[in-house]
């Protein structure tokens, strides 16, 4: 008898470290941010927004977001490939951290940009690419206007959508990416589940649809996924911290149309859920 009353004693405290790790392995985050966009917003350049001020409309020409409150979204609006509309952190990210955002309903086609002429400041050819950034992670203050170049060589990662001429990851791509070292850009293989020194897709989003997109930064690695909107995982992609570009810059996320020489057309984005 005496010996099981120990025992019980003693299993005590290990049922509750159990229940503690558990909870920490479950719940590694203690601070939660969301903004769904329940409330009108009038958006201004620089204007901040959702608990705290976490967030930071950077707007420039025309490039807007429509919020009426009632519909539970922020429509981005981007009218011309010259506009430009994102929403980015106010402040650097933490050392760790999971950015969660709803988007769907995208509606950035190539014949939202068939017609347009041959612009002489941007031998790119914005007639070539249309698309939008889903969810991007930058090594500085991402403040716009800024050309695609400038994006090339600030972003570290970016789950994004790029319909494009040349038929990369077409039709209708969502692109899990990085970039390196060396600032060469790798994309995950949707098909093969590896990564790539090539343009290519992970997913194809469907029209009329949302889905759940994700960054997470652990104390190793960061994680891409992306998940439909009732939370089914569809691509999940892992890479190193000393495999991605300027890994020792403060990190700033971003969503929206980021360029003002490319992409014109528009999505919604439902929610935003910082966790750190």
């Amino acid at each position: 008898m005496r010996y099981n009353y120990f025992l019980k004693i003693s299993f005590i405290p290990l049922l509750l470290i159990a229940v503690i790790a558990s909870y920490f392995i479950f719940h590694p985050y203690k601070h939660t941010i969301i903004e769904d966009f329940s409330v009108p917003l009038v958006p201004r350049n620089g204007s901040t927004f959702g608990p705290h001020g976490a967030f930071t409309f950077s707007l420039d020409q025309n490039g807007t977001f429509v919020i009426d409150g009632k519909s539970k979204f922020a429509w981005e609006r981007s009218d011309s490939y010259k506009d430009s509309a994102i929403i980015r952190s106010t402040k650097p990210l933490p050392k760790r951290y999971k950015i969660s955002i709803v988007v769907g309903d995208i509606d950035y086609g190539l014949d939202k940009i068939d017609g347009l002429p041959n612009d002489p400041n941007f031998p790119e050819g914005p007639q070539n690419e249309n698309g939008c950034y889903l969810l991007s992670i930058t090594d500085v203050l991402p403040d716009l206007p800024h050309i695609n170049r400038w994006w090339h060589k600030h972003r570290k990662l970016v789950i994004d959508v790029d319909n494009n001429t040349g038929g990369s990851g077409m039709p209708n791509p969502i692109f899990m990416a990085y970039f390196d070292e060396d600032n060469t850009l790798v994309t995950y293989d949707g098909d093969k589940r590896i990564w790539q020194k090539e343009w290519l897709s992970a997913i194809h989003y469907q029209e009329n649809t949302f889905y759940k997109v994700e960054i997470e930064k652990t104390r190793t690695e960061y994680i891409l996924r992306v998940f439909s909107e009732n939370g089914r995982l569809l691509k999940e992609a892992k890479i190193d911290f000393d495999s991605v570009w300027h890994q020792d810059h403060v990190e700033y996320f971003v969503v929206g149309d980021p360029h003002s020489n490319y992409y014109q057309g528009d999505f919604k984005i439902k929610k935003i859920i910082l966790q750190y």
